[in-house]
């Protein structure tokens, strides 16, 4: 529900310049979560506030991948396909998938790795090719499958 996780983000905004809420470990986390529904909103509107959150989420991945890579280059990688995507680079978003997958799988981080592929299901799929979307669907419902996400999971049936 893009409308909810719009406002969510919004109201997390106000919260951007305060030091002690929400706690300083959780601003990436928030950031990577905002930068991937401000994109997906940006397939569908041409608002700015949601280009500068987008471009905002980057560059707070960017330090924090420059400074902890095996906990961040995979967010920033998914980040940086879906720019690619919007942008339609095709090319460069694939291979940026596939990359942020394989960095998220390396490093432990099965979540983000069953988002990344459903991320790239969803490119794929919106360019038609239905069987390479598959099968990054197929991969997505297995991670989410692994963390316990049945419902989750179960909604990835093409």
């Amino acid at each position: 529900d893009y409308k909810l996780a719009s406002r969510m983000v919004e109201e997390q905004r106000q919260f951007d310049d305060c030091y002690y809420l929400p706690p300083n470990f959780l601003k990436p986390i928030s950031a990577f979560v905002a930068g991937l529904i401000s994109f997906e909103l940006l397939h569908t509107t041409d608002d700015a506030k949601w280009k500068e959150i987008a471009e905002a989420s980057m560059k707070e991945m960017e330090t924090c991948a420059a400074h902890a890579p095996s906990n961040y280059k995979h967010k920033l990688l998914l980040l940086q396909a879906e720019y690619a995507f919007l942008s339609g680079e095709d090319n460069d978003a694939a291979k940026l998938y596939d990359s942020a997958i394989k960095a998220a799988d390396d490093n432990g981080f099965i979540q983000d790795q069953a988002v990344a592929c459903e991320r790239a299901g969803i490119f794929h799929l919106k360019r038609d090719n239905t069987s390479t979307a598959s099968h990054y669907y197929g991969q997505a419902h297995n991670a989410y499958l692994k963390l316990g996400a049945e419902k989750k999971a179960s909604h990835l049936r093409l």
